[in-house]
């Protein structure tokens, strides 16, 4: 299926969202940067994050099946609670499996909408095996992020709305998970608008997407360690790195050390409230200010649910730019 199909299909389900489309904001950061940046504001969708999009497609193209069974998630939180909200609409019992290090206020608004939470390992890659496990013991449908379809197929509605601006993009930085974000926008603008440069980003605490999609080497027992939960990959879906590496013009590590700082600097200069996961993008413009100038940049806020924990860290950290 060509991706303006897929397109077509997650439209057809997403078309009477009243929160779509979400807002595009221009950034006060790219003053600073000889740069004109625009925010993707996907924190402002009903879960504060970009998944919702991918969540209702999948289940509203899988309803009768699922209606049957339980579906069966792991999530550093953001998928989750998509597949749990549109479980909720869809009257589908959904289970998410967690880590036990997982982002509390995501656990707790995956609870507020009735399905169930298990926490098991460390960290998500654990968590995941665990749930698939279970699956199979308990006769459910395990949904993979990166892996479900639909989830990209909601993702390129981002694209969409990004490309029916008057807008000419040089550049669209997106953050690297498991993969369904950057698929979906990648693929709607290698067909539509392959002069866009799409970019994506991982954390130097969790750059394992990054080496599977160039091809690198790496190790699956290589501990992760970011505040970026929502990247926080150690095994990738090789599947889906090798799909999307012709789809992406180049990847950026961003050091850890800028993502609260980051947080940060969006807080003060443009009132966005960002997880470090959504942040990224901005510390991505501030290091690499020499490669957007001039330019035209599109940065994808995925989410908002920043964990209550790193507050004072926050307090204390420096912003990126000098007021």
């Amino acid at each position: 299926m060509k991706p303006s199909e897929q397109l077509k299909q997650a439209y057809a389900i997403l078309k009477d969202e009243d929160w779509l489309p979400t807002p595009l904001l221009p950034s006060r950061i790219g003053y600073r940067l000889n740069s004109e940046i625009w925010l993707k504001r996907e924190d402002c969708s009903p879960i504060g994050s970009f998944k919702l999009r991918g969540g209702l497609t999948a289940m509203s193209s899988n309803k009768d099946v699922v209606k049957k069974t339980p579906v069966y998630v792991a999530s550093a939180g953001n998928y989750g609670l998509a597949i749990a909200e549109a479980g909720k609409r869809f009257g589908v019992s959904v289970t998410v499996f967690v880590s036990n290090n997982a982002n509390p206020s995501k656990i707790r608004c995956i609870l507020d909408t009735g399905a169930q939470v298990v926490s098991n390992g460390q960290d998500f890659d654990t968590a995941k095996e665990y749930g698939k496990k279970a699956a199979v013991k308990d006769k459910a449908d395990f949904w993979e992020d990166g892996v479900v379809p639909e989830m990209a197929y909601g993702a390129s509605t981002i694209a969409n709305e990004l490309l029916n601006t008057n807008i000419d993009w040089d550049i669209v930085l997106v953050p690297i998970g498991n993969g369904s974000l950057i698929k979906g926008i990648s693929s709607l603008f290698k067909e539509i608008k392959p002069a866009t440069q799409i970019i994506g980003l991982v954390t130097s605490g969790a750059p394992v997407m990054q080496k599977a999609i160039t091809g690198q080497k790496f190790d699956i027992n290589e501990i992760t360690n970011t505040e970026a939960d929502g990247l926080e990959v150690r095994i990738p879906i090789m599947k889906i790195s090798e799909e999307i590496g012709h789809l992406i013009d180049d990847i950026w590590i961003i050091p850890e050390s800028m993502l609260l700082p980051a947080v940060k600097t969006l807080m003060e200069f443009d009132q966005v409230m960002a997880e470090p996961s959504a942040a990224i993008t901005i510390a991505g413009c501030i290091k690499n200010k020499h490669l957007i100038s001039g330019k035209k940049v599109a940065v994808i806020i995925t989410g908002a649910h920043l964990k209550s924990s790193l507050l004072k860290q926050l307090a204390d950290a420096e912003t990126l730019l000098i007021n």
